[in-house]
């Protein structure tokens, strides 16, 4: 397993997600999608356009499925281009839920840390105290 995912392990995504070097559709679960150029998600083969922050929010959890991303990280690959609240973005992750709630993929807080997808199928529990995240399988 990974280590928790921020900004001082890894470098945020600065790129626009239209011109994305990725390919063009990337499928993560067998009813979940991302379509880069259409910055839409498909889910149970229903087309979905995303705002350009939930899009870029949720392309980071599904990059880092099943590890913890801080707040600050995602508050930077949401947000490259100016600095925002915790609040911002605690309402794109309420928004892309919603859009995800038809799915096995779940989105969880870790208290004091950030977030996790996971999927019901291989989900993991985390918790995070001040000095570390603990895995429990």
């Amino acid at each position: 397993m990974s280590p928790p995912i921020n900004n001082q392990t890894i470098e945020p995504c600065q790129d626009y997600c239209s011109k994305c070097s990725k390919s063009n559709s990337l499928r993560f679960h067998e009813n979940l999608s991302l379509s880069y150029n259409e910055q839409s998600v498909h889910i149970n083969e229903k087309k979905i356009k995303l705002t350009n922050r939930a899009f870029r929010v949720l392309c980071a959890l599904l990059k880092y499925k099943n590890n913890p991303v801080s707040f600050s990280f995602l508050q930077d690959y949401g947000w490259p281009d100016s600095s925002v609240v915790r609040n911002n973005l605690t309402v794109i992750i309420s928004e892309i839920r919603t859009y995800i709630r038809a799915t096995e993929i779940k989105i969880a807080n870790v208290r004091g840390f950030g977030y996790v997808l996971t999927t019901s199928i291989d989900e993991v529990k985390f918790y995070h105290d001040s000095r570390c995240v603990v895995y429990i399988t």
